[in-house]
């Protein structure tokens, strides 16, 4: 009986020393910091994605997309493409990046985060971008 108690109590105990050993914070999957990522290329329209994450108490509490062409503009701040979009498929890019962004707070994980109707190859490169820049944060 005594050797069955002894071995429990040694085996609470590794969990508890084994508990203490994880890389992840204690209150969160990530390490605090700015973390950003951008595509190498400009795709077939001109654009390229670009994303801005920031990790408080091991959460993420903001990020910040953009795709922008190579005279600098902003797709989020170009109203002729907006309208476009919204007459084609009902949605806007500063919508759709708002959706996606808001989604990765709520839930944590880039593989989590759900495509935007009418935007699923921004979706893409959201979450790859995503992805790559929380590589840097675990």
């Amino acid at each position: 009986m005594r050797i069955i108690l002894a071995l429990m109590l040694v085996g609470v105990f590794g969990l508890f020393v084994m508990g203490g050993c994880s890389s992840k914070t204690a209150s969160g999957t990530y390490k605090d910091g700015t973390y950003k990522a951008e595509q190498p290329n400009f795709d077939e329209h001109g654009w390229k994605g670009q994303i801005e994450i920031t990790v408080k108490d091991g959460k993420i509490v903001s990020v910040t997309y953009n795709e922008v062409n190579k005279d600098g503009q902003l797709k989020r701040d170009d109203q002729q493409y907006a309208e476009n979009m919204k007459a084609k498929v009902n949605i806007t890019p500063k919508e759709a990046y708002e959706k996606l962004e808001q989604q990765l707070i709520e839930k944590q994980d880039p593989e989590k985060v759900d495509t935007v109707s009418g935007a699923t190859h921004t979706s893409e490169t959201f979450k790859e971008l995503a992805a790559e820049a929380l590589k840097s944060a675990k």
